[in-house]
């Protein structure tokens, strides 16, 4: 992986995790924060676009699949989270209470999907972290934990707005940043028995 994909992967997980500390930055920041995720959204498909041109090719096998449905399910529900947050826009005053929740809906969904992501992607890597037997668990109680701490089914069941308190932007995004190690660490179970 070179440089230029480093950057942009890093700047969009940073960016994807801070716009969920919805209450703790102002409006108008979060929605350029979008339009920032949505540049860099464009940036991560141009730089990886030789994966989508060997789509066609090869043989598919069930990970290959896997990873192929994840990515192109990621993708279009981000896609979708875009649309409708634009369509939210206090700027634009198009939108309405239901475009509000579609976008919270997606975005949360959202969530769940960049942990399948980032699972498929950084698959090779899994199986040389040190210590998986301790760190994979600790992940995942704490993904958990923070699954219930931030009421995560209610908010991607849209009952309610886009983040609760939970002490400031660093804490929560803490949370997030838990979920998504969760989901990471429960689809690499199997490189437990590996060794590193």
């Amino acid at each position: 992986m070179n440089s230029k994909k480093i950057i942009v992967d890093i700047l969009l997980f940073i960016l994807i995790i801070i716009e969920y500390s919805r209450l703790y930055i102002n409006p108008t920041v979060h929605e350029i924060i979008g339009i920032g995720l949505i540049i860099l959204i464009i940036l991560h498909i141009y730089l990886n676009r030789n994966y989508f041109k060997s789509i066609k090719k090869g043989k598919y096998n069930f990970k290959r699949s896997f990873k192929l449905v994840i990515n192109i399910t990621f993708l279009i529900v981000f896609i979708l989270t875009c649309i409708f947050g634009i369509l939210s826009s206090q700027f634009l005053s198009i939108g309405s209470l239901t475009t509000i929740y579609l976008h919270k809906i997606f975005a949360y969904l959202s969530v769940l999907l960049l942990g399948l992501h980032l699972s498929t992607n950084i698959n090779p890597l899994m199986a040389k972290i040190p210590y998986k037997k301790i760190i994979f668990p600790i992940f995942i109680i704490f993904g958990i934990y923070s699954l219930i701490h931030v009421d995560f089914w209610n908010h991607l069941t849209g009952r309610y707005g886009f983040s609760i308190t939970t002490g400031n932007i660093l804490i929560n995004s803490i949370y997030y940043i838990g979920i998504v190690l969760m989901i990471i660490a429960l689809v690499n179970l199997d490189k437990l028995t590996q060794k590193n």
